[in-house]
């Protein structure tokens, strides 16, 4: 298996550049509204757990299991620029998380956690190899018993469902016919009148259920996403989105 990132998959480099913005984008109502409390969900109660947090971007949620409880947080990413930010954020207010740069396809070992998140992982992969290698270095980091949860670009959704979110902050596109290794663009527009994005790939749901079994992780699914709202905003704000929602949780876990 290659450590290489492919060349249409962004690497760290590409990360570096659009690190604040992707940052800023955690603070998008979907993510709040709908990503979160998904996420949040999945974990469950994670009070003394060890978790991984593969890739923990600027490490928003690394910081919030450490709120929650987790007995230790490593978060990893590609990006310099986003470890970086996420080590500024824990100098200015210290939960004991530990951060390092890390490829997610070739990292190995670095610890034995009850717990991995993996929020948008699996859909920088464009092949099976690629989504086995992330499968695998996720299992290798699991205790027996331990358990996967993330949040994924949603690979169950029609092709009717790309296009324009406008009304939630972001475009997503994908190159047709659709295939395996497809392109998906996630585009956002930023404060400034500018947009910055990035590139997912689709592979179809049957490859991520063969793939994790083949790395050794069982009881793979899709879950699908809900929303939890603040008080007084009418829930059907979040309707059309959660209408064959563009993004999902996912879980499995390593035989005990």
């Amino acid at each position: 298996m290659t450590n290489r990132v492919p060349d249409n998959i962004p690497d760290h480099a590409e990360y570096d550049d659009i690190a604040a913005e992707y940052a800023a984008s955690k603070q998008l109502p979907f993510r709040i509204v709908v990503e979160a409390p998904t996420l949040f969900d999945l974990a469950g109660d994670v009070r003394g757990l060890a978790v991984l947090d593969l890739p923990c971007g600027d490490g928003t949620y690394s910081r919030a299991l450490a709120r929650r409880g987790a007995a230790s947080v490593l978060g990893v990413d590609l990006s310099g620029a986003m470890v970086e930010r996420a080590r500024s954020i824990e100098r200015q207010e210290p939960l004991r998380i530990s951060y390092q740069m890390g490829d997610a396809a070739g990292l190995g070992t670095v610890g034995n956690f009850d717990l991995v998140i993996a929020c948008y992982l699996f859909n920088y992969a464009h092949t099976a190899a690629e989504l086995l290698a992330f499968a695998r270095t996720v299992r290798a980091n699991l205790k027996p018993g331990g358990r996967l949860i993330g949040i994924n670009d949603n690979p169950r959704t029609a092709l009717a469902r790309y296009g324009d979110y406008a009304a939630y902050g972001f475009s997503r596109t994908t190159d047709l016919p659709r295939h395996e290794g497809s392109r998906i663009r996630y585009t956002f527009p930023t404060p400034d009148g500018k947009t910055f994005g990035f590139d997912n790939f689709w592979l179809a749901p049957g490859t991520y259920e063969q793939v994790f079994a083949e790395a050794g992780l069982l009881d793979f699914r899709f879950v699908d996403c809900h929303a939890a709202l603040p008080p007084g905003q009418d829930g059907a704000t979040w309707d059309d989105f959660l209408r064959d929602c563009p993004i999902t949780g996912l879980a499995a876990r390593r035989a005990g």
